[in-house]
């Protein structure tokens, strides 16, 4: 059944949330979450000199060896041997007894983007407040909002 507004606009039924239902969205998170960034496979690519996953939910994700700071040192004949453990978790460099977190790595490399740091400098300037900021959102205000931009 659906409520209709002072204006008009018709909304849906709101149905009470419940701690049940809060549990299961809390529960179905962390289920996606945890397998976010895992890998089908992995393998190294000579000419570029770049380890590639292919990701579980489909993503192709790849980096230079000299990006990933723990492959630095290791040699092409040493990668070939790199592997992706059953679960997708880890990579695994045998030869090297070395294991890699592949969510780590993914959000590390991520994270260092120049689009990352660029999305993550305007998050934090446009969360920073100054007089001068107020005053101009308060004018504004009272002429009515933001004015339109050209066509």
């Amino acid at each position: 059944m659906k409520t209709r507004g002072n204006d008009g606009w018709r909304a849906p039924r709101r149905t009470p949330i419940t701690e049940k239902a809060i549990d299961r969205a809390v529960a179905a998170e962390t289920a996606r979450a945890a397998h976010e960034h895992h890998a089908r496979t992995v393998w190294y690519d000579r000419a570029r000199d770049a380890v590639i996953l292919l990701l579980r939910d489909g993503r192709i994700f790849g980096a230079e060896r000299a990006r990933i700071p723990s492959l630095a040192d290791t040699t092409p004949r040493q990668l070939r041997t790199l592997q992706v453990t059953e679960d997708g978790a880890f990579l695994v460099l045998p030869s090297c007894d070395l294991h890699i977190n592949v969510d780590g790595l993914v959000t590390r490399l991520f994270e260092g983007s120049p689009a990352a740091l660029r999305r993550s400098a305007a998050r934090s300037a446009g969360a920073t407040t100054s007089v001068a900021k107020t005053a101009a959102a308060r004018r504004n205000g009272q002429l009515g909002g933001r004015p339109r931009r050209a066509a």
